[in-house]
């Protein structure tokens, strides 16, 4: 799974997906003491997807700040909308 976050114009941060997700994105969830990312997806049997890199520390910051991010779905499978947002959930401390 190809998978980016960038910060767009405005500010905002998005997940950018150029590989067909199993679900719309319902969440995505921080854990702050290893710096990754887990998407939550609108399926009961599917656990979810990891991020596979540590964030940055510049980048752990506007994470921080942020309490959504943006999903843009670059694969054109139709799983429902192609640009959203979603609760950016920050766990731990």
């Amino acid at each position: 799974m190809n998978i980016d976050l960038v910060q767009l114009n405005d500010g905002r941060l998005a997940i950018v997906v150029d590989t067909p997700l199993p679900g719309q994105v319902r969440r995505v969830e921080y854990y702050r003491d290893q710096a990754l990312f887990m998407l939550i997806y609108n399926l009961h049997d599917h656990p979810g997807d990891l991020m596979h890199y540590e964030l940055p520390p510049h980048v752990v910051v506007e994470v921080q700040k942020a309490g959504e991010i943006v999903i843009i779905d670059r694969t054109g499978t139709g799983h429902g909308q192609h640009d959203y947002a979603v609760p950016l959930i920050k766990i731990g401390f």
